[in-house]
């Protein structure tokens, strides 16, 4: 399936402007040239640039796809396509989000830029009716991001309108995340390929839908009780 952005030139900033190439760019077109630290380095930006605010958790690393990039098996570009189907984004990011909020964080994410309001849209019914896989898929072999950063650069900021690309969140204390997620995730990783609305049934429902679940069970044991006395009466 073809999906392509709408990415518009006063969207970008000149890379010289952007104070967060600084690893990124390091040789990003001889992957192979990198040394085992190198390497490292751009395995952990990459985490950096997709959780943000829990980036230094070690559970968020995936040991298979870590192995596979280290090992030049898999492309910058492949291991962020990955890790947007992994159970731990999904889990954390997709499950506590809506799917337009979902869409807005990917695209300034992955393109370095915000999303388009048309954007938000069209890439959200995309991820309802097609799944987080085709989601991936498009997101990351579109011609926007072919172009800004190819098979080996690391996603970064291109749009004034972004904080720097670390957005200086502190990691949360890993009682704190693992508390906020629920999924298989924190012990092991899994990759999510199914469509999102099979999250409905899995333990990561979103947490809108819990808590009107709760109000439903609420009110119900309410008017059970009003029932009751009514008999009573």
């Amino acid at each position: 399936m073809q999906m392509q952005t709408l990415a518009t030139d006063n969207q970008f900033i000149l890379a010289a402007q952007n104070d967060s190439l600084a690893l990124e760019n390091v040789a990003s077109s001889r992957p192979n040239t990198l040394s085992g630290m190198d390497k490292r380095e751009r395995l952990q930006a990459i985490y950096r640039c997709l959780f943000k605010d829990n980036r230094n958790i070690d559970f968020h690393h995936n040991q298979a796809l870590d192995s596979a990039y280290l090992n030049n098996t898999l492309t910058t570009q492949a291991m962020v396509r990955e890790l947007i189907c992994s159970d731990m984004f999904v889990n954390y990011i997709l499950a506590t989000n809506s799917n337009y909020r979902f869409v807005q964080l990917c695209f300034e994410r992955v393109l370095g830029r915000p999303a388009i309001q048309s954007e938000v849209f069209q890439w959200s019914s995309l991820l309802a009716s097609e799944g987080i896989k085709t989601f991936a898929e498009c997101l990351t072999f579109s011609d926007e991001y072919m172009n800004a950063f190819g098979l080996h650069q690391i996603p970064h900021r291109r749009s004034l309108k972004l904080f720097s690309s670390d957005q200086n969140l502190p990691a949360l204390p890993k009682e704190l995340s693992l508390k906020r997620y629920q999924g298989k995730g924190n012990l092991t990783q899994f990759n999510y390929t199914g469509p999102v609305r099979s999250l409905l049934s899995s333990n990561t429902v979103p947490s809108v839908l819990r808590r009107i679940g709760g109000l439903v069970t609420v009110t119900g044991a309410i008017a059970a009780g009003y029932m009751l006395i009514a008999v009573g009466l």
